[in-house]
């Protein structure tokens, strides 16, 4: 290369007053960065949020490759790389949107350089100078940032991810600094060369904000695809219920924190005649039966007790109760529901009746293979007495059968 050009270019990088070396190293990892995750979306196209990721890098690295190149007075030209900066902020925070569900990135992404546009016109007519493109940008940043956290708040379901509050966090911070810069040089209007240090300032805030932003949407996603791998392991692709694994295990977890004193019921519940329904409706109407039920045993069971898919038609609650006849009664108060529901049928179709097997055991001395064994006793003890019943052992290991429950 033409020595003459070098020292050419580096004045007019200089004209900015920042540092060429540092601009260019940071562009190159940008790109480099988006090359390597180019692989990860060819291999799962529907990861769409890694094609938005590679694509805010690149641009990311050819808006800090536009600024080397530009000099302080080529407003116009200097417009070129501060809008892919902006393209790139954009396009990152709409990546991690397209996790939880907004999917329109080319259109938020259009919409933020619109902003930066009229903003970088009403900035140059003010007479703002060669600043004009930085306020501009500081205030597409804050719109962002801003935007962001307001989404995630309202739509994000931050229970299957830790440390959630890090995303919007990092997102505020990035709004406060923009609007820092943003107000220092519309008001101050600094001089030449306390623009090019602000100017500096702004890429070096701007340069580590995105890169833990795009450090943070990474853990983000493959923590949530760990919990839906956790979920599948451990719930019921049909009713979404614990399935047996995930109720034994969420069971193990109570117990180690169960107080001598405390007493747990275990209740047994079985869909009395089921496979009638699938022979006389179809498996998709039993389906739907099971999806109903499920619905209407956990608005009785709430967030508090375990509930669980343990079998076909074979479902468990566990819960902490005072005596048996709190488990009782949440017993009754299922089959009561169910009663009710079908009772509101339509001619024909086959009411849901459940047969109940309770069994009741204290801290001390906790025997979970005892429990399952009494809950079964009761069980069958309810199935073999006429189904549509509840059947309690308590403590002392005795039947303690409650009065046959009419539908």
């Amino acid at each position: 290369m033409n020595p003459h050009r070098v020292v050419e270019f580096w004045e007019r990088s200089s004209a900015l007053h920042y540092n060429l070396t540092a601009v260019l190293a940071w562009a190159a990892d940008c790109i480099l960065l988006s090359v390597l995750l180019l692989p990860l979306w060819l291999r799962n196209r529907d990861r769409l949020f890694i094609l938005l990721w590679s694509a805010a890098l690149a641009l990311m690295g050819l808006g800090l490759l536009g600024l080397t190149y530009v000099t302080a007075n080529a407003r116009l030209l200097l417009a070129l790389p501060v809008a892919a900066l902006v393209s790139a902020e954009a396009l990152s925070a709409a990546g991690l949107l397209s996790l939880y569900g907004k999917d329109r990135p080319l259109r938020f992404t259009a919409l933020c350089v619109c902003l930066w546009f009229v903003a970088f016109v009403l900035f140059s007519l003010s007479a703002l100078g060669p600043v004009a493109a930085v306020a501009s940008y500081c205030l597409a940043v804050i719109a962002i940032a801003v935007y962001v956290p307001h989404f995630l708040f309202r739509h994000a379901a931050f229970e299957e991810v830790r440390f959630h509050l890090a995303i919007p966090a990092i997102f505020l911070l990035e709004a406060l600094s923009a609007l820092a810069v943003a107000v220092f040089y519309v008001l101050e209007k600094p001089a030449v060369l306390h623009q090019g240090t602000l100017t500096s300032i702004t890429l070096v805030a701007g340069f580590v904000l995105f890169s833990a932003k795009v450090c943070l949407a990474v853990w983000l996603s493959i923590e949530k695809y760990e919990f839906h791998l956790r979920k599948l392991a451990f719930h019921d692709p049909l009713t979404g219920i614990f399935n047996r694994r995930g109720f034994f295990e969420r069971i193990g977890e109570r117990l180690k924190t169960a107080a001598p004193s405390d007493l747990f019921a275990y209740l047994a519940i079985d869909i009395d005649h089921f496979k009638s329904v699938n022979d006389r409706f179809g498996h998709s109407a039993g389906d739907v039966a099971l999806i109903a039920f499920t619905q209407t045993v956990e608005e009785e069971v709430g967030r508090t007790h375990l509930f669980g898919r343990t079998g076909g038609e074979e479902f468990a609650v566990f819960l902490k109760v005072d005596n048996v006849r709190t488990a009782t009664g949440l017993a009754e108060r299922i089959r009561g529901r169910l009663a009710d529901a079908g009772q509101r049928q339509a001619a024909g179709s086959s009411p849901l009746t459940v047969s109940i097997g309770i069994a009741v055991q204290p801290g001390a001395g906790f025997n979970l293979e005892r429990m399952l064994s009494q809950s079964d006793q009761a069980l069958y003890e309810a199935k073999n007495g006429g189904r549509d019943r509840i059947i309690a052992y308590g403590p002392e290991e005795t039947p303690a059968p409650a009065d046959r429950l009419q539908a």
